[in-house]
């Protein structure tokens, strides 16, 4: 073949390449389907006791921030948002207890005193949004079950976010975190108002935070730790005086 029929070949290449990207671009920013992103935070767990007209039952809650990201060119919406809660170490097989969402709260407002925090942290009840394309919302959910009527003691209890599209019958699976619920652990939620804070399971196996683990052995020091900081003399202003005038 003569080099100019190379020419043409390699320049004919190169148009289908551009013309392949140009395409793949079009698609990216005018037709690719909805499609979201989802970026959770560590999820809060409470367990409120109440009291009325001499019953009494507890209120279990979880209030975790999310931040939801449309990558696709087209209007969606988020129908619905739950944790699937089970407890991995009781016999039951397909066993489950949805905590749905309930409000959208200023999560730094949550505190032990439920009836308070309702009126001054809760922005909205919890109903289905749009994302617009490119768009992202950050949003801290509280989700909550009915109540329970007896104390639940397990050493794990396994919380799985699930999330309901529009135009889907299925809930897609995101993260799962694990909280525990021992005696000890009960207690200080329920006597106390505590809450327990857990990053996500995925987490914990990326997570490398002393190496090697004994690092802080070798860090001090056999030497005396002077009391009270820096020792320094006060420091003042050395303006001349100004003269008196008579």
């Amino acid at each position: 073949m003569e080099t100019s029929d190379w020419i043409a070949i390699g320049a004919g290449l190169i148009a289908l390449l551009a013309l392949g990207a140009s395409i793949a671009a079009l698609w990216k920013t005018h037709f690719a389907k909805f499609s979201t992103v989802l970026t959770v935070g560590q999820c809060s767990f409470r367990i409120y006791p109440i009291k009325s007209e001499g019953e009494e039952w507890y209120i279990p809650s979880l209030d975790v921030p999310i931040s939801f990201t449309n990558e696709g060119a087209q209007v969606g919406k988020v129908e619905d948002a739950r944790i699937r809660v089970t407890f991995p170490e009781i016999p039951i097989p397909g066993h489950y207890e949805m905590f749905y969402a309930k409000w959208i709260v200023d999560g730094r407002k949550i505190t032990r005193h439920r009836f308070d925090w309702i009126k001054k942290a809760v922005n909205q009840d919890w109903m289905p949004f749009v994302l617009l394309p490119k768009e992202t919302k950050t949003k801290h959910i509280v989700f909550e079950p009915g109540r329970w009527d007896e104390p639940i003691i397990q050493n794990k209890m396994q919380c799985e976010l699930e999330v309901r599209l529009v135009g889907k019958d299925s809930w897609d699976k995101i993260v799962t975190w694990t909280h525990g619920l021992q005696p000890d652990v009960w207690s200080e939620l329920v006597e106390v108002g505590t809450s327990f804070c857990c990053h996500p399971d995925s987490l914990h196996s990326e997570r490398d935070y002393v190496n090697p683990s004994d690092l802080h052995k070798y860090t001090g020091t056999k030497d005396e730790i002077p009391k009270g900081g820096f020792k320094s003399a006060p420091s003042y202003m050395n303006y001349p005086e100004e003269e008196s005038k008579e």
